[in-house]
C-alpha cells in the first residue's frame, strides 16, 4: 500500500492545480462575443481545371441548351478564346460584401490608415497612388455621384439606413455600394491584418472558376439558357438573379434620359434596388457561392485589357493566371471612343441591367451577361450604386 500513496497524493494535487488555474482563465461573455467583428463568409473552392473564356458559337455537341442560333452570347475581342487553366484551391465569398461587414472597416478607422491603402507590387500600380486617391477625394465612407440627381451621395454614420437620399442598398445584408477599387482593395489589407489570414479580391481566373467550377458551366446555375423571366425576378418568384427585363431596362433607358423624369423612375418602381444576399439560393454556383450573376457587378483584381486571353494562351501563362502585370494599351475598346483610361475588370451584373442583354459591341447578338465568363470593365476610382465587391480567402 505504500507504493501507491504518492502517486496518489501526485494525481491529487495535479488535479487541484488544473482546476485552481481554470478558475484563473477569464470567461469570454455573450457581450464580448458579439463585438467581434463580421467576417465575411467563406466557402471553399477546390484546385482543379476548368475553360476559361468562351468562344462565340456554342458547341452543337456540348450539353447546353442552344441559345439564339448558337450565339453563346460572347464578345469576341474579350472573352475568347476558350482555354483550358489549372487553379489551386482558395475560399471565396459566400456572399457579396455587405454594409454590416463593410461598417466594421469604417468604425475601425480604416479609411484614416494609410497601411491600408498601399498597393502591393504585382497590382501594377505606384504603392501611395490609392492614399493620395482618398486624400483628394476627402472619402471617409462609401459614396458616389447620382448621374440622374447630379447630386452626390454618401453614407451618413449618424443614421440607420446607412444612406440618407438612396434606398439602392440601404440594409445590413444588402450588398454595400458606392466602392472604388482602391476601397474594395483597403479593405481586404484591413481585414487580413484584423484577422491574420490573407484576404484579398479574386482575380479574374479565380473568380470565373468559383462561378463556373470544373464542368465550366455557362452559368452559375448550369449550363441552360433560360427565358428572360426565368432568369430575372423577385427573390422567391423561383427566378435566378436579381436584374431586369429588358423592356424594364428600355423604360428605364428612357426615363434617365432626361433629369425632369427622375420622379416618374421613381414612381414606376422600375428604379430596383439590391437584395438581401441570400436572396436566390437556386442559382448558387458549384462552390456554394451567392449572386455570382445579379445583384450588383463585383471589382476583381486584374487590370482589364481586350485581346489578352490570346496573349495569355500563346504564353503558356494557364497556371493561376493573373491580368496583364501594368494596363498596357490597348486598354479597352480598339474602336471609338476607345476607353484609353486604365479600368479593373469586372464581373457579374448589376441590378439594373437585364437579363438578355443588347449586342453591346457584339457583331452576333444578345450579351447574355449572367454567363460566368462576361466581362465588364470600371475605372478603378470610380463607384456605383450597382458596383461591390466579395473577398478570396487565401489557404495553404
Amino acid at each position: 500500500m505504500k507504493k501507491t500513496r504518492y502517486p496518489r497524493l501526485i494525481a491529487i494535487l495535479f488535479l487541484n492545480l488544473s482546476l485552481c488555474a481554470m478558475a484563473l482563465i477569464p470567461e469570454i461573455t455573450n457581450a464580448e462575443q458579439d463585438n467581434a467583428i463580421k467576417i465575411p463568409e467563406t466557402v471553399s473552392v477546390v484546385g482543379g481545371s476548368f475553360t476559361m473564356g468562351m468562344d462565340v458559337r456554342v458547341d452543337a455537341h456540348s450539353s447546353a441548351t442552344q441559345a439564339v442560333d448558337a450565339f453563346s452570347g460572347a464578345t469576341p475581342f474579350k472573352e475568347t478564346p476558350a482555354h483550358r487553366v489549372q487553379m489551386s484551391s482558395f475560399e471565396i465569398g459566400k456572399y457579396e460584401v455587405t454594409n454590416e461587414a463593410y461598417a466594421e472597416f469604417v468604425k475601425a478607422g480604416g479609411y484614416d490608415n494609410q497601411q491600408y491603402w498601399l498597393i502591393d507590387p504585382w497590382y501594377g500600380e505606384p504603392a501611395d497612388i490609392g492614399w493620395k486617391w482618398r486624400q483628394k477625394e476627402g472619402k471617409s465612407v462609401p459614396g458616389y455621384s447620382n448621374y440622374v440627381t447630379r447630386e452626390y451621395e454618401k453614407w451618413d454614420t449618424d443614421l440607420d439606413p446607412y444612406w440618407k437620399n438612396t434606398s439602392y442598398s440601404n440594409q445590413a445584408n444588402t450588398p454595400v455600394v458606392g466602392i472604388s477599387w482602391y476601397e474594395a482593395y483597403a479593405y481586404c489589407k484591413w481585414l487580413s491584418e484584423t484577422t491574420g489570414n490573407v484576404y484579398r479580391l479574386p482575380t479574374e481566373a479565380e473568380w470565373e472558376y468559383a462561378a463556373r467550377g470544373p464542368d465550366s458551366n455557362i452559368f452559375p446555375w448550369g449550363n441552360r439558357y433560360l427565358s428572360a423571366e426565368e432568369m430575372c425576378g423577385e427573390p422567391g418568384s423561383g427566378a435566378m438573379a436579381n436584374c431586369w427585363l429588358k423592356e424594364q431596362s428600355a423604360h428605364r433607358r428612357y426615363l434617365r434620359s432626361n433629369s425632369n423624369h427622375f420622379n416618374a423612375l421613381m414612381e414606376t418602381g422600375l428604379d430596383g434596388k439590391t437584395t438581401p444576399v441570400d436572396s436566390y439560393p437556386e442559382a448558387v454556383s458549384w462552390c456554394g457561392a451567392f449572386d455570382m450573376a445579379g445583384n450588383v457587378m463585383e471589382w476583381t483584381a486584374d487590370w482589364f485589357q481586350i485581346l489578352y486571353y490570346p496573349y495569355r494562351v500563346f504564353s503558356g501563362l494557364t497556371e493561376d493566371p493573373k491580368g496583364p502585370s501594368s494596363p498596357v494599351w490597348p486598354f479597352i475598346l480598339p474602336f471609338p471612343p476607345f476607353w484609353m483610361d486604365p479600368c479593373r475588370a469586372i464581373r457579374s451584373v448589376g441590378f439594373i441591367q437585364d437579363s438578355i442583354g443588347d449586342a453591346n459591341y457584339s457583331f452576333y447578338g444578345p450579351t447574355y451577361p449572367l454567363r460566368g465568363s462576361h466581362r465588364q470593365f470600371v475605372k478603378r476610382y470610380g463607384g456605383t450604386f450597382y458596383l461591390g465587391f466579395r473577398v478570396l480567402k487565401e489557404v495553404d
